[in-house]
Order: structure tokens, then C-alpha cells, then sequence
């Protein structure tokens, strides 16, 4: 997937891509939008501002939830009030940026913390995993460490190089077996040049030919390693993918070659 690719679609690329909402959000949004008109709103709602400051409210809230940021719900709705009714406000502007600085400086502390200890030991589990998979029949395992297993082996013809772009299917899992990403689920294939992608995912499409469906053992160093991946992908994490190589378009450099 491409390195610069949003929120749930991202998780192959090499940079962090978790933005935004969910494609299911995202849909959800679309049909609601073709329901929602200033003179036709649902009748919790008194009108379309009433909901707004609902939505934007549980925007905010859900984006602090997401980040572990603990707020006085109460005290935000004074300050709001104060605001919005030109009241006396209990901080000046330098005190609110100070105050917003330090809590931050404080919450990053925290969080870093338990990545840390969040890291150690996914990287724990990460490696008594690959080290019980490498000796599963049929399992493939690389200088690199990276692991795999054909499910069939497709024409047997040209694998692609790095400055191709391929058109896959896939299916990505952690290694529990809760799936993350899936394009089947989407039904639609996704194109990105080889050169993009994790270290994983780039080795062992250099080894297939178009028409072929392995199963990926990705170790965390080939992965997104000590970084991880958004919100969803900690850090030392190895992942595992199920890639079908559909179709590879032959980059500039490659016609050269040939």
C-alpha cells in the first residue's frame, strides 16, 4: 500500500497513516448525508445547528477517548459557555496555552511509557510466534526472517521489481488472528508500486509471479517495527498477510532491462 495511503487502507505502507475515519465511517457518512437538509432533520433535533453541535461535540470526545486524553466533560462545558456567552473567563489566553503545553508534555510522557512496555512485549510475543511458525509444514523462511507459505503458485512467469506497481488482494491479520485490513472485504484490489510497501511485503513480491496467493509471516523488523502504525499497529508487531499478486504493470526502469 502506499506510503502516503489514509486511516485503515495505509497498513502496509512504511509511514504512519492513521488519520481520519474508518471507510466504514466514511460510508456511513455518505448515506447520511442524502438523508440530512437544513428542513429535514431528524426529530431528536430541533435543527441542523442543534445537531451539528451534537456531531462536533462527539467528534472532539472521540478523539480524545481515542488518545487517552482525561477531561472534566463538565468543566470543557463551562469553559464553552464562558466563551460562546462572552462571560468572565477564569484564564487569560497565556494561561490556557500554558496550561494546555504543560498537560500535554505530560500526557506524551505517559503515553511514551506505555508504548514502551506496550513494545517489549509485543516484541516478546512477536518472536516466540515466528519462532514456533518457521517450523510449520510447507514454511518458507528467508535469510531476512521473513516467513511464508505458498497457497498457489500462480504462471510461474515474471516477478515484479521494485519499480513496478502490482494489483493485489490481501488480507492482513495480527498474530492472533484479528484481521486489521482486507481489500476482499472492500472488494476492491488496491495498485501501489513495490518500492512503497514494507520490507516484508516488497521481498516476497519479488519472488512471485502473477496469479499467485501466499500467506506473509512478516517479523516487526520487516513490518513497522519499533514505530508501529497509527493507533492500530503497536510497536514490535509481526503481522500476517494473506497477498494474491493479480496483475503487475512493468515499470520504466524494468522495460529497459528487458
Amino acid at each position: 500500500m502506499n506510503k502516503s495511503v489514509s486511516a485503515v487502507a495505509l497498513l502496509l505502507v512504511t509511514a504512519v497513516f492513521m488519520g481520519g475515519y474508518s471507510e466504514q465511517a466514511r460510508s456511513e457518512a455518505s448515506s447520511v448525508k442524502k438523508e440530512i437538509t437544513s428542513d429535514d432533520v431528524q426529530h431528536e433535533f430541533k435543527n441542523l445547528n442543534d445537531r451539528y453541535s451534537y456531531a462536533y461535540g462527539a467528534d472532539l470526545a472521540e478523539k480524545f477517548k481515542t488518545e487517552g486524553v482525561e477531561l472534566n466533560v463538565d468543566m470543557m462545558a463551562e469553559a464553552m459557555r464562558d466563551v460562546f456567552g462572552d462571560g468572565d473567563r477564569k484564564m487569560s489566553t497565556g494561561e490556557i496555552a500554558a496550561t494546555i503545553d504543560i498537560y500535554m508534555k505530560i500526557h506524551e510522557k505517559k503515553k511514551e511509557a506505555e508504548r514502551a512496555a506496550a513494545g517489549k512485549e509485543n516484541k516478546k510475543k512477536s518472536e516466540a510466534f515466528m519462532a514456533e511458525n518457521a517450523g510449520k509444514d510447507g514454511m518458507v523462511v528467508t535469510e531476512s526472517g521473513l516467513q511464508y507459505r505458498v497457497i498457489s503458485e500462480g504462471d510461474g512467469g515474471y516477478s515484479p521489481t521494485e519499480d513496478d506497481v502490482v494489483t493485489v488482494h490481501y488480507r492482513g491479520t495480527f498474530i492472533d488472528g484479528t484481521e486489521f485490513d482486507s481489500t476482499y472485504s472492500r472488494n476492491q484490489p488496491y495498485s501501489v508500486k513495490v518500492s512503497k510497501l514494507i520490507e516484508g511485503w516488497g521481498e516476497a513480491l519479488q519472488l512471485m509471479s502473477e496469479g499467485a496467493k501466499w500467506e506473509l509471516y512478516v517479523p516487526a523488523e520487516l513490518a513497522y517495527g519499533e514505530e508501529g502504525s497509527g493507533e492500530y499497529i503497536g510497536p514490535n508487531t509481526a503481522l500476517v498477510f494473506e497477498v494474491e499478486l493479480l496483475d503487475i504493470e512493468e515499470g520504466q526502469e524494468s522495460q529497459k532491462d528487458s
